[in-house]
């Protein structure tokens, strides 16, 4: 008798504490980041956006003490329908890592697409190639 009582009341206990099904929990949209390749373009919907150049990479390289941390300039141009629509000039440091978050190449109310990293990172004694450089893209729709 004391098994089949202890067994009920096994059973009554997990049945308490079930999941309440009722509540709606919000599941956030996803982040999709890419990575586009200097001198490539990739397509958003009806977007276009190229990688067109690396200005400037006075980021501190890795393994070397700097006393500024630096920065990477590159251009970026949005086309829609083969026609260029936007150029973007982006400078990307340590200091200005918010303004990458906020639609930076192109933002509008569906879509927001921002650049918010470039590499490789530079390493001491090590120049990268032209063609080794991505621009890390997040696109949020």
């Amino acid at each position: 008798m004391k098994p089949i009582l202890l067994l009920v009341a096994l059973m009554f206990s997990s049945f308490s504490f079930a999941q309440d099904t009722t509540s709606v929990k919000r599941v956030e949209v996803p982040i999709i980041v890419s990575k586009l390749y200097l001198g490539e373009a990739m397509l958003f919907e009806d977007l276009e956006v190229r990688f067109v150049e690396v200005v400037e990479d006075s980021r501190c390289p890795k393994n070397v003490n700097c006393i500024w941390a630096g920065e990477v300039t590159i251009l970026v141009d949005v086309y829609r329908d083969s026609k260029k629509i936007a150029e973007r000039k982006l400078t990307i440091s340590p200091t200005n890592s918010m303004e990458n978050l906020l639609g930076n190449i192109f933002t509008s109310e569906e879509i927001s697409i921002s650049g918010i990293n470039v590499m490789p990172y530079p390493v001491a004694g090590q120049k990268p190639a032209k063609e080794d450089y991505y621009l890390q893209l997040e696109y949020r729709n």
